[in-house]
Parts: C-alpha cells; sequence; structure tokens
C-alpha cells in the first residue's frame, strides 16, 4: 500500500514551510502528499467568550476565508508543479476541523502542520489536538521561517519513557540517514550521566550524548531549545505532553514551551 503524508495547511505564510517539509518527508518515505484545508465557518474562528457575531463582521469573515483558501490554492499549485518533486493532491473540505484531522490523519502515515501561534485560536487549536491526541500517528510541527534543511542533525529531547520511544522509532527513516544525531538527556544534579538510548543501538544509528541539567520547572524547555540551537539541529525529536493536555496548560510544563519558542521543526508523538 502506498505511503501518505498528510499536510494540513492552516495559513499562507506558513503553508510554503508545510509543503517543503511534507515533500521532504515524502520522498524520503516513498510517500505521496494530500494538502488538506479545511474551510471554516465564522462562528468556528472565535472563542466562546467573545461576542456575538454580527453580519457584517460575518461577511468580512467569510472574504478573509475565500481569500486564505485561494492563496493556498495558488502555493500549492505553484509547488506541486516543480519538477522532482512526490506525487501531490489537493483536498478542501467544509466542516468541524478536529474531526476531519483526526480521521484523515488516522489513514495517514504521518501528519505535518504549522507551528501553532503563541495564542493558538479556534480551529487551529482542534487540529492540533486532534492531530496529536487522536490519530497515533507521528505529527511534524513546522515553523513559518523552518529551515533549507530538515533532518541533516537531529536532535532528539530524550526521556525514557513510551512517548519518547514511539518518536524515535517514528522518526528512524530519518535518523538512519542523518549526518548527526544529538541525544539531550535531562540529569538531576548528582545523578549518574546518561546512557544513549538502547533503541537507536538496536537500529544502528550511531549519536552524541549531551546531558542537560534538570532545574526548575518551566526551565528546561528553554534550555533543551538552546542546546539545539547550539548544536545546528534542523529537527527536534521528542514526545508530546508528559501529562494530559489540559494539565499542560495550566502548568506549563516542556512540551508547550516548545511549540510556542521553536525555531526548527519538531516532530512528535504521543
Amino acid at each position: 500500500m502506498p505511503r501518505h503524508v498528510l499536510a494540513v495547511l492552516g495559513q499562507p505564510r506558513a503553508a510554503a514551510a508545510v509543503l517543503g517539509a511534507a515533500g521532504d518527508l515524502a520522498l524520503l518515505l516513498g510517500a505521496a502528499v494530500e494538502a488538506l484545508v479545511v474551510r471554516c465557518p465564522p462562528e468556528a474562528t472565535i472563542l466562546p467568550t467573545e461576542e456575538i457575531l454580527t453580519e457584517a463582521e460575518r461577511a468580512a469573515l467569510e472574504v478573509g476565508e475565500r481569500q486564505r483558501i485561494a492563496s493556498l490554492r495558488g502555493l500549492f499549485d505553484a509547488w506541486a508543479a516543480r519538477a522532482g518533486g512526490p506525487a501531490a493532491a489537493w483536498a478542501e473540505t467544509a466542516g468541524d476541523a478536529g474531526g476531519i484531522v483526526a480521521e484523515r490523519g488516522r489513514r495517514s502515515d504521518l501528519l505535518v502542520l504549522e507551528r501553532p501561534a503563541r495564542r493558538n485560536r479556534p480551529p487551529g487549536r482542534e487540529a492540533l489536538h486532534a492531530a496529536l491526541f487522536a490519530t497515533s500517528r507521528p505529527v511534524l510541527l513546522v515553523p513559518a521561517d523552518s529551515l533549507d534543511t530538515l533532518g541533516r542533525r537531529v536532535a532528539i529531547a530524550w526521556k525514557d519513557d513510551r512517548r519518547a520511544v514511539k518518536a524515535v522509532l517514528a522518526a528512524m527513516p530519518v535518523l538512519e540517514r542523518a549526518e548527526r544525531v544529538f541525544v539531550l538527556a535531562g540529569v538531576r544534579e548528582g545523578a549518574p550521566p546518561p546512557a544513549l538510548p538502547p533503541v537507536l543501538a538496536e537500529h544502528g544509528v550511531s549519536a552524541e550524548i549531551h546531558p542537560l541539567a534538570l532545574g526548575p520547572r518551566g526551565t528546561f524547555g528553554a534550555a533543551l531549545l538552546a542546546a539545539a540551537r547550539g548544536l545546528g539541529a534542523d529537527l527536534l525529536v521528542m514526545g508530546a505532553y508528559a501529562h494530559s493536555p489540559l494539565s499542560e496548560l495550566i502548568l506549563g510544563g516542556v512540551t508547550r514551551h516548545v511549540l510556542a519558542e521553536t525555531g526548527i521543526p519538531v516532530l512528535m508523538r504521543h
């Protein structure tokens, strides 16, 4: 069965980065790309606590939505016409973004989305949570200004739990071809130095271990991103959320910090 990468297109400013990353991974996996755009009714773009839409506001939102989709279609057509890329198809549908991403994502091998904005509003919030928690698939989150390369120098945020192992296994086709792999492992003061994850040795992947001191809550995410930047990583691999999504939103956390601040693509698996 042919493999399938689902590229969920949200805002035009990030579409080129999402399509580029999806194309790179599709070529690596021998997969086709489906570019998914969800048409959103005006009600889906506001928070429940915001005012009721007036007719004028509704009309303006509908015009903006048509312009967004037209821009995305133009960007997709230009990208798909380039020589040497993977097979690609456009899919446009209307409805609940979370439900659509969950349903189509479960039929895909990997999802690629834009990195969420600092204030992640609907429907982008629903699409992100559906991708991470309702598909059981790896998810690549791509900043709008991502790097020219993807997967040459890979950093792994390592914690010895099932989420990190699943993320590493999902990234294995990239890790096996990477020029260098860095394992960034948190270590508490006085603890023995960490060892390389057995899952890498089992798949013949050479890596360098880089211990990172575990400090107060809220600081490890910043240290993790700083280390990845310092090593010149063009991809970060990590498990998604240490607790429930609600707990992360209330308490903060490494995953939330990385999503808000990363300047490089992040491959996650819950």
